[in-house]
Formats: C-alpha cells, structure tokens, sequence
C-alpha cells in the first residue's frame, strides 16, 4: 500500500469516529418550533437533515445552535424581532454556542449565569443545565360556574457528558381542577389527555385532580449520522398544527427512537410500549400494546420534500404463547405489511405519505395522506364500504402575511373516514391510555383549522386559533367509527356499506381562542387567554358552550392547550 493510500485511510479513520457534541432535543411544541419553521422558509432553502427537520420533530439543540450561528442573514429580510429571537435560540442552547447572548447580565454564585438556565455549567468535558418547571394558572368557566386552575411546580435536569452522550430528565407535581370540557373527557375515559393513572378529590361540580409527572431520556450518538434515544416521553411526526401519524396528544411512554441524518435523507425509527387503560378494572397494571413506526423523508430539492411513513400496532400479551415485544418489528429497514401476513397475525399497519413546498420565502404547503385498509373495487365504485378507512391533511403556512412583519398565518384541512385506526381487535387500536394517538378526534370528521401569530415587539406575541369541525357521535353503544379504540365485527357495525363522513349524531365543535403572551425574562411569560368552545347537535345531550378566561404564569414550561 502506497504512503498517500496510508495517509488516505487515517484520515477517513479520523472522519468516521469524529462525534460532535450530543445534546438533548427541544420540548416538543416549544417556543422555538415556530421559529424554526419560519427561518427555514425565510432562507429560502430546506434545512438540511444534519440541522433539523421540521416533520420529524427531534430538534437536536447542538444542531439548532450551529444553524442559528451560521444561518445567512443575507437575502432574509429579517426584522428586529427576527433578530431578537435569532438571540433567543442562542440563549435557548447556549451549551453548543459561544455567542455573548447566551450570557445573561445578572451573576450569583453562577446562578442566572446563562440567560436560559437558573444554574448552567459549561465544562470541556460535560454540560449541566437545571432549570425549574413551573405553570400556574387560575381561570374561569362560564358552563361550570367556578374557578378553573392548574398548579404544577417542579423541576428539569439536562446535559450532557462527553461528546456521544446526552439526557434530560423532568419532575412535577400538579394540582387541576379541569375545565367544562376537559371534564366531560375525564368523564367518558378516566384520564385527562396527557395524563396516566389519576386519582380525584371532587364535590358534584368541581373535579381536582393532584398528580406527578416524570419523562426522561438518554442519547446516544455513536457517529454523526446518528442519535438514539430511549426513555419516558413522546414524540411528534407531521408538518401540521394536527398529524394523522403519531401526535402528542396521548400520555408519555416508554419508547427508543432512532435517527438517521446523511445527505438528503432523514431517516426515523421509533419502537414504543403503550396501554390499554380499562378504568372497571382500576387494581390491574393495564395491557400492554405495542408499536413500531418506520418514516423517511427526503429534500428532492432546495424547496421540495416529500416523506414515506408507515406503523403497526400490535400485542402479544394475551392469546399467544409468546408474550412481549415482537423481534420480527425490530428491524428498522423492513416494509411491515409483508411482516404482518407472514405472521397471519390481526396487527394494525398504516400507511402514509406526505409532502412540504416552501416557495417564494413566504410560503409552505404541505400535505399528508394515511390508509389503514382499502379494496380499490370498492374505492372506484364509491360504495361507501367500511374498510375505504383514509385519512388526509393539507395545510398552508403564510409567513410575514401581506408584508406585515412577523405577522404569520396557516390553515389546515383535516379529514378522517370512519374507523380509520380501528380494529376487530381493541388492544391493535391505534390508542394509548385511552388517548388517540394521531389525531385528538379519532375518526369520521372533517375539520378546518386557522392559526394567526403576531409578533409586533421582541418579548409580546400574540396568537389567535380558530377550529371547526364536524363528527358522527354514538348512542346506545352504537359505533359509527369515531372512537377508534372500539372494536368492530360484522354485528357491531351499522352497516357495512354506505358509510360517510361525519355519520351517525351529526355534531360540530367549533373553538376559538385569543392568547397573548409576554416574555418577562428568557423563558419566563405572563399570559392571558379568552377561550370559546361549543358544540351543537341533532340531540341535546352533545350540545355544550362555554367561555374560558385564564391567566398564567409559567416558567420553563409551554403553552397548554385543550384544542379538542
């Protein structure tokens, strides 16, 4: 072998075992997701998969902070405000940045040392972040007739050590007293979205409930193509306010997730444990289900991608031999359908794909569309059958709206056949805990969704959500195909064909909501929200209304929201 040959090997040796510094993700719905998604289309030019992608949301903080540190100022058209929150996302990760913003101007005993950290510590060889979680909000309800509140104070922990291996852990404990709607959920399924087991301390008109919360993670990056997660969590995969894929609207759970970030190609595994809540039988450990989600997507161009995605759900806990986890779901790059026949098993496969276009510096559309089952006999003859069950979404971001600047928009269209995600089987449904796992409605609907942020100095932002839609209801134990995690057999369904949109008790629900937030300091905000929800119905029983007025304080903790 020649010298220069030599030389050559070393140096893709070096290459290949050069890791960059591992960081913990952002919060899913954080502050910085929208500005993201709006520098993104600003530039011009998709990120690439070695900086973020916006559909499959793991937002790595190292590579937010080298993004923001290189991002090209030049042709943006950036206001001031973009300039304040460029800052923001410094300060946000100020372990992977050297930028002076990062530093906040008040120091004690290296407390409020960095703007985003009540005590941060940057060392050659680890980084440590602990910050306190706090979120305390008082309201009224005008169905209820009381006060409304959420107290939930505690603590997050996050770092990093070595170059290959980040964590994040959080604690909280929450004292809520629910809204008229959030309520009325509690009462049909015995959890609150979000939320595992609970108990209540009530009278007949208030229901309080006091819980903790826990999530936490390790990541490990053994090369820089890839990062792999594990731990208590959720995860977010779509380019929408909603998502027919996996959304977080469930409860936190065990999962690992894969991802693999080269050329043009992102690339995410995800393998999770979830369950069957059955509240009539409270003292059991609930059954357990599983999934296995496989998504790719790929920039073909400086403004097109375009994304494949499929998931099964399945469990093996009860009526099989073998219990536990199936190894044959394990592999990462195996199409699942085959797998599923080959097991002539009942498992749950759906399928999908979508699309992003950003064009002109103003604009995105996107769009996603999932099947579970479907006959193309039964397709072209548009006879209605039950197992057509799709799903489709497509959606518009406006940004800096007719020259306004920070003045964004979006509108979304959602549409669900009936019984999409549902099984003959309860424990394959696409459910965890009793919460859907895409999309808070289930099935058999249509909805429009209108967004409007405002941003018109550094630290206030204002936000306006607007969201119709229609839905089937069921009676009697009727199952129209709604709820997802009922079963279906030839004797549960109505009728096998003829099935529409938004059959059986027709209902609409339409929420609006203004929110107008003010950064006191990093992370810190005061906000003040007017709510109106009401549903309207062929049968009174489904007819509500109610106006929500709250007022919060929260610190390191996001905007809660109860858009179902």
């Amino acid at each position: 072998m020649k010298l220069k040959h030599i030389h050559l090997l070393l140096a893709l040796c070096v290459i290949t075992i050069q890791v960059i510094a591992q960081g913990s993700y952002i919060p899913l719905n954080s502050y910085s997701q929208h500005l993201l998604d709006r520098f993104e289309i600003k530039s011009g030019r998709l990120a690439m998969p070695q900086e973020f992608n916006t559909t499959s949301k793991a937002f790595q903080r190292n590579r937010i902070a080298s993004y923001v540190d290189s991002f090209d100022i030049t042709g943006a058209k950036l206001s001031k405000v973009d300039y304040f929150n460029l800052d923001y996302l410094q300060s946000d990760n100020f372990e992977f940045t050297n930028a002076e913003s990062s530093l906040s101007k008040t120091k004690l005993l290296g407390v409020f040392k960095y703007k985003s950290a009540f005590y941060g510590i940057k060392h050659p060889d680890f980084n440590l972040s602990i910050n306190p979680v706090t979120y305390l909000q008082g309201g009224y309800d005008t169905r209820l007739e009381h006060i409304v509140r959420i107290n939930n104070r505690g603590v997050e922990l996050r770092g990093n050590i070595g170059k290959s291996l980040g964590f994040l852990t959080t604690f909280s404990n929450e004292i809520i007293a629910l809204n008229s709607w959030t309520k009325e959920y509690y009462t049909n399924n015995k959890v609150v979205p979000g939320a595992s087991f609970l108990k209540e301390y009530s009278d007949t008109s208030i229901v309080t409930i006091n819980h903790n919360t826990a999530s936490g993670y390790i990541v490990y990056q053994p090369n820089k193509f890839i990062d792999v997660q594990m731990g208590h969590g959720r995860n977010f995969l779509g380019n929408g306010f909603r998502t027919f894929y996996l959304s977080d609207f469930s409860r936190d759970h065990f999962f690992v997730r894969a991802n693999t970030r080269f050329w043009r190609i992102n690339y995410t595994n995800i393998w999770g444990q979830i369950y069957d809540w059955n509240p009539a039988n409270q003292r059991n450990l609930p059954k357990r289900h599983y999934y296995a989600t496989t998504y790719a997507n790929v920039n073909l161009s400086k403004n097109l991608n375009i994304g494949l995605f499929q998931t099964v759900s399945f469990q093996r806990d009860s009526g099989y031999n073998s219990t536990g986890y199936d190894l044959e779901y394990l592999n990462p790059i195996i199409f699942y359908k085959p797998v599923e026949n080959g097991l002539n098993s009942p498992d749950k496969v759906i399928l999908g794909a979508d699309f992003k276009y950003n064009f002109a510096k103003h604009f995105q559309l996107y769009g996603q569309g999932v099947i579970s089952e479907f006959r193309i006999k039964d397709m072209l003859a548009r006879n209605g059958w039950f197992g057509n069950k799709w799903a489709t979404q497509l959606g518009l971001k406006y940004i800096d709206v007719f020259g306004v600047k920070n003045f964004d928009a979006q509108y979304e269209l959602n549409i669900a056949r009936p019984y999409m995600y549902t099984s003959f089987n309860a424990l394959n449904a696409y459910v965890n805990y009793n919460q859907n796992m895409a999309h808070p409605l289930g099935a058999n609907f249509y909805e429009h969704v209108a967004v409007l942020h405002y941003q018109p100095v550094n630290r206030l932002s204002l936000k306006a959500t607007l969201i119709f839609a229609a839905y089937g209801n069921d009676t009697n134990g009727s199952n129209w195909g709604k709820n997802i995690a009922l079963p279906y057999n030839s004797k549960s369904l109505p009728k096998e064909y003829g099935n529409e949109i938004a059959q059986g008790v027709k209902t609409t629900l339409l929420i609006s909501d203004l929110l107008i937030s003010y950064m006191v300091k990093h992370n810190l905000f005061i906000d003040l929200q007017l709510a109106y929800r009401k549903t309207n119905s062929e049968l009174n029983q489904f007819k509500t209304e109610a106006i929500l007025v709250n007022g919060t304080l929260r610190w390191n903790f996001n905007e809660r929201r109860w858009d179902f």
